[in-house]
């Protein structure tokens, strides 16, 4: 009996040497019939006991000779089946990847699914070239139109004393008022007045432009890009307190028949059209008044057409300002510069406009008051006297 179990045993050792140990999770058919075919005649005769325990021990014998080794071999194969073999996984074992971030492409219709070739094209938006300037719209009556085109107008000199990047538009009418007529009703379609509040509502495209074609400001009107606008300059009021137009309306704070109603209304059309845009607010200017006779009958402090005399249009002008919260320039009250009764005749030609040495000094008191709206560090204004006043040596002195 036990030289039987020995040949037994050296038959499977045999037959494991031979052939090795395979894949264990596949059957080898082959490998079954070479070990049953060695053995010898002892193991024929004794062939159920033999067959039987063979059966045993060679299951037996497979599974222990299968090494952690031959297990890492074994991997590959089960990888490369993994499409065709299920493998299943603990859950805390799948790491969920990251959805990644794609640019979204804009889909093309297409006319028909054959012809790829009949796509539609994906509209591109042209690009906004970047205003670099810092634009200036000047608006106001003849103060601001007077030598226009001689590079000695008020907004030519003002300029010449800021930065290299300020561009300006003039778009000052002569003997025009910011106030519609008091008689006068709007008409939207067929308006044509050229008051400061029809100038805004063409600028706005609220009512047609080409009345304006008349007026030598038409070329620098046609310019404007209100959405590139920096800052609006505005000055009116001399031919409002000429023309007798009313101050205000207590009832209607937009009155475009009254002073302070189109200052408001004017404004408030701007800022819809230029939101980055800042204001400056500039009085009337002080002046003399003549009869018919050329006798001086008074000054802009005490001579009324029935409304008040000028210096209320000023006071007007101030108010408004201070109550929008826009800086003002005065010129009125000699507070900046000496006009005033004694030096009337060396500031204006006619007792009403200035003279080119007046549009330099206001120039230089305005190109200051830009800047600090601005936010540029300037020093403080000295005030200006028209017999000391040099506007070249001013100029250079502020380095321009």
């Amino acid at each position: 009996m036990k030289r039987k179990i020995a040949m037994l045993m050296t038959t499977i050792i045999l037959g494991t040497s031979l052939f090795g140990c395979d894949d264990p999770s596949k059957t080898n058919s082959e490998g079954g019939e070479q070990a049953s075919m060695a053995g010898t005649e002892e193991s024929i005769v004794a062939s159920d006991a033999a067959d039987s325990a063979s059966s045993v021990e060679e299951s037996s014998g497979d599974a222990g000779e299968a090494n952690p080794a031959d297990t890492a071999s074994a991997e590959p194969d089960a990888a490369s089946n993994a499409s065709t073999e299920a493998v299943s996984y603990a859950p805390e074992e799948i790491v969920e990847p990251e959805i990644p971030v794609e640019e979204p492409v804009q889909p093309v219709n297409q006319t028909a699914a054959e012809e790829p070739e009949q796509q539609a094209e994906t509209p591109t938006e042209t690009p906004v070239e970047e205003d670099k300037n810092y634009d200036i719209v000047f608006m106001g009556d003849s103060q601001f139109d007077n030598a226009r085109g001689t590079a000695s107008e008020i907004p030519a000199y003002t300029c010449c004393l800021l930065d290299k990047d300020v561009k300006f538009y003039n778009l000052a009418i002569g003997g025009t008022s910011a106030s519609l007529g008091r008689e006068d009703y709007l008409d939207v379609s067929s308006f044509n007045d050229s008051c400061f509040v029809g100038i805004c509502y063409a600028l706005a495209g609220v009512c047609p432009s080409d009345y304006l074609s008349a007026y030598a400001m038409y070329e620098d009107f046609q310019k404007v890009k209100p959405e590139n606008v920096d800052l609006y300059v505005i000055e009116y009021g001399a031919n409002d307190y000429i023309n007798g137009k009313d101050l205000f309306n207590p009832g209607n704070n937009n009155d475009i028949h009254t002073y302070n109603g189109a200052l408001t209304e004017g404004v408030e059309t701007l800022q819809k059209i230029s939101p980055k845009a800042k204001f400056i607010i500039c009085s009337p200017s002080y002046c003399v008044w003549y009869n018919s006779s050329g006798q001086l009958i008074g000054d802009s402090n005490v001579v009324s057409k029935g409304i008040g005399p000028l210096k209320e249009y000023a006071n007007t002008a101030s108010n408004f300002a201070n109550s929008a919260g826009f800086p003002y320039l005065d010129s009125m009250y000699a507070s900046k510069f000496d006009l005033k009764m004694e030096t009337y005749e060396d500031y204006l030609s006619d007792g009403l406009h200035y003279t080119e040495k007046g549009r330099q000094i206001y120039s230089a008191v305005l190109a200051h008051l830009i800047e600090q709206v601005r936010g540029k560090e300037v020093e403080d204004l000295p005030y200006f006297t028209i017999t000391n006043f040099d506007f070249w040596y001013y100029k250079d002195s502020i380095g321009r």
